[in-house]
């Protein structure tokens, strides 16, 4: 579990340190503090810089995108890669990059861009050399990676002069996702929840398990007469993974109904709450936690989400803009008193981080002060 948090030279942070994390940590600010990428940040730790991660966190704010009007954008350094660096400019050969990890830790992560060269030896086999960092004009065979730095290892990510979509289209067994190279194991759960077959996927792992009682007892926050859950194959849009839809069984009801025919809420409990359960000894980011949660069910959803990650050494961090998903956060945190931090990220010139106690935020919040 990550005790502390560290970030430099990331999107719009040039440098936040967060002292203290927790078991379930929430994070607030205004729009454009940084919320989003502080999760983002942790993806690329938690992944260990996977290219995969890198290229899925341009391509949700697409950022791949080209014109042909930007013709000095055509080499290394217009790749869209320097959208994750802060500023949106790569660094210089040599220069610091993005570094991410625990303040005190020796395993930070660093990002950043350097030049390798195709030499041969006397048996004509090539092998690649990382060059100094002052490129000599004069040098051929040339060729511009990003890296990845930790200790003294080095990893080289991708080659930095192919355009990124060349790289997704032409290396796409290459820079499938692999778990096993992750530092931890991760679940994510967007503003606009998961892909369908993630979930059936994630739903497959928990169905007949001890923990399919825990996502049926959730439901029931929404509507107690949910009994169970099953994944099945909507024949009618053709065959394939990408087409099982949830169904939910009713007490009561004969028919198992389409579990989003039940709301948006039902859907994002769901997806929550079985990311949760597959997140074990890992981490599940939340970003906008309350999207279509009833103000009035969240301090029990959070009271789960507690309980839950300390049961299965689940680590959380999520994002909210609403005041009641603060107040269900505070009330939950206050019946597990160690198990919680929260985190206000203010946008100036540099953001800035306030980090709260339980007792300062139930203060904040009794006193009508404006923590969001």
């Amino acid at each position: 579990m990550l005790k502390s948090f560290q970030i430099r030279n990331f999107r719009l942070f040039r440098h936040i340190e967060v002292g203290r994390l927790s078991r379930v940590n929430l994070v607030v600010g205004e729009n454009n503090a940084g919320k989003s990428t502080f999760l983002e940040a942790v993806e690329l730790y938690a992944s260990n810089a996977s290219p995969t991660v890198l290229l899925d966190l341009l391509e949700l704010r697409q950022e791949t995108w080209f014109s042909e009007a930007q013709p000095h954008l055509k080499n290394f350094l217009g790749n869209s890669i320097r959208h994750l660096f802060f500023g949106h400019r790569l660094p210089q050969i040599g220069e610091e990059g993005i570094t991410i990890g625990e303040i005190s830790s020796s395993t930070k992560l660093h990002i950043g861009v350097a030049a390798y060269q195709n030499k041969y030896d006397d048996e004509g086999t090539t092998k690649r050399i990382r060059i100094s960092d002052e490129l000599d004009e004069n040098l051929s065979n040339i060729e511009i990676f990003l890296i990845l730095e930790e200790n003294e290892k080095t990893r080289r990510l991708f080659s930095l002069d192919r355009d990124i979509r060349d790289i997704r289209r032409t290396s796409r067994v290459f820079f499938d996702r692999k778990d096993s190279e992750f530092k931890y194991t991760l679940q994510v759960v967007s503003t606009d929840n998961m892909l369908n077959r993630k979930v059936a996927a994630l739903w497959d792992l928990t169905s007949l398990t001890n923990l399919e009682s825990e996502v049926i007892s959730a439901l029931a926050l929404i509507d107690d007469r949910v009994s169970g859950v099953a994944f099945v194959e909507d024949v009618n849009n053709g065959r394939g993974r990408d087409n099982r839809i949830p169904l939910v069984k009713m007490e009561g009801i004969e028919e198992p109904l389409p579990l989003k025919s039940m709301g948006d809420g039902m859907t994002r409990l769901f997806h929550i709450i079985v990311a949760l359960v597959n997140a074990r000894n890992g981490i599940l980011l939340i970003d906008e936690f309350e999207n279509g949660l009833h103000w009035s069910i969240q301090p029990k959803v959070w009271d789960i989400i507690f309980r839950l990650s300390e049961r299965l050494n689940v680590q959380v961090f999520a994002t909210t803009h609403s005041r009641d998903c603060v107040e269900g956060f505070d009330s939950a945190w206050n019946n597990y008193p160690s198990l919680g931090a929260f985190l206000r990220l203010e946008a100036k010139e540099n953001v800035k981080v306030t980090e709260y106690t339980s007792e300062t935020l139930t203060d904040a919040i009794e006193m009508n002060v404006e923590v969001r």
